[in-house]
């Protein structure tokens, strides 16, 4: 008995520092390449869901003039962090695409496609 109850509170714990690791922010996800990645994969993963696409299928880049701003140092971290960052998105060698807005937590507040 002792050693089965051993046994759970271990695997409890090893899932609760496996799961706390997923959800622990990454030193690159302070940057704004960091915070690009992860929430472009999260508008992504929107539309491989809401299309029923693979990821191979579905495309998403930063709308291009939030990425010139971002490149020329108009748009810094802090801003990012405040009001987010836009996506563009397309279903490839499908005329179905749209926009994805993330506001500055990481939240998808915004999904729509074009008409």
């Amino acid at each position: 008995m002792k050693k089965t109850r051993v046994l759970l509170l271990a695997s409890g714990l090893a899932l609760a520092v496996v799961g706390g690791a997923a959800f622990a922010p990454s030193a690159q996800a302070q940057t704004i390449p960091g915070l690009t990645s992860l929430w472009g994969k999260a508008c992504k993963m929107r539309v491989v869901e809401q299309f029923d696409v693979s990821m191979s299928e579905a495309g998403v880049s930063l709308g291009a003039t939030l990425q010139e701003s971002i490149d020329q140092g108009e748009t810094t971290l802090a801003d990012v962090k405040k009001r987010g960052l836009v996506f563009n998105w397309e279903i490839r060698g499908k005329r179905i695409n749209g926009y994805c807005s993330v506001n500055g937590k990481g939240k998808i507040t915004e999904f729509k496609q074009s008409i």
